[in-house]
C-alpha cells in the first residue's frame, strides 16, 4: 500500500499551460504637428478696394489680404490671398478752403480658415491739399473759398504690414490649420483640514 501510494507521488501529471503571448501592443496616436506662430511676426497685407474719407466713419470695418505667404520651418502656414481686415480708429472729411481729411485705422485679424489671428499694426493717411494753383485762386476770388482738399485713402493695391499680436499655437495635422488646445492639467485636491475637536 505504501510502495503505491509511493509510486503514485512519484508520476508527475504534466498541467497545461497557456502559450505565453507578448503584452497587448498600445497604440499611441502620435502628436498633432504644431507650429507656433511668434509674435512680432511680419505679415504683409494688401487692400483690394480703396478706403476714404469720402465713405468710411471711425468703426467702418474693410478688407484685406495676405500678399505674401508666412513661412514657418520651410511649410507656409499662411497663404497669399488669405482675408484679414482692420477698422477705422478717426476718419475726419475733406473741407473747404483746402483742409484735406485725415484717417487712422488698426489691423485686427487674419481670418485662416476657423482660425483668427490677432495682429497689431496701424495705417494713416491724409489726403493731399489744395496745392499751389489752390492757393493761388483762394487769394485772388472768390472761387477758391469753394475749393476742397482730398480725402484721406487707402488706395486699392496698397500695401501694408501688421505683426502678429501674441503667440499662436497652430494644429497643422488637417486640411485647414487650428489652434492647438493643450490637455487640461490634472487637478490637485488638497485633504481637508484637520477640524478641532
Amino acid at each position: 500500500m505504501h510502495v503505491i501510494a509511493l509510486a503514485l507521488l512519484q508520476v508527475s501529471v504534466p498541467v497545461a499551460r497557456p502559450p505565453l503571448q507578448p503584452p497587448p501592443q498600445v497604440e499611441l496616436s502620435a502628436p498633432a504637428p504644431l507650429v507656433i506662430l511668434a509674435r512680432d511676426t511680419p505679415v504683409e497685407l494688401m487692400a483690394p478696394t480703396e478706403v476714404s474719407t469720402d465713405h468710411a466713419k471711425p468703426g467702418t470695418r474693410f478688407k484685406l489680404r495676405v500678399n505674401k505667404p508666412v513661412v514657418v520651418n520651410g511649410r507656409t502656414i499662411v497663404p497669399v490671398g488669405t482675408p484679414a481686415y482692420g477698422e477705422v480708429v478717426t476718419a475726419s472729411a475733406s473741407e473747404a478752403l483746402g483742409v484735406s481729411g485725415k484717417m487712422t485705422a488698426r489691423l485686427i485679424a487674419i481670418r485662416l480658415g476657423e482660425v483668427e489671428i490677432p495682429l497689431d499694426g496701424q495705417v494713416s493717411a491724409k489726403g493731399t491739399g489744395a496745392g499751389s494753383a489752390g492757393m493761388a485762386i483762394l487769394f485772388t476770388g472768390v472761387a477758391g473759398l469753394f475749393h476742397r482738399g482730398n480725402n484721406a485713402k487707402i488706395k486699392a493695391g496698397e500695401l501694408v504690414t501688421g505683426f502678429v499680436a501674441h503667440d499662436i499655437a497652430l494644429d497643422v495635422s488637417g486640411p485647414s490649420p487650428r489652434l492647438a488646445v493643450p490637455a487640461p492639467l490634472p487637478v490637485s485636491v488638497a485633504p481637508p483640514a484637520p477640524t478641532a475637536q
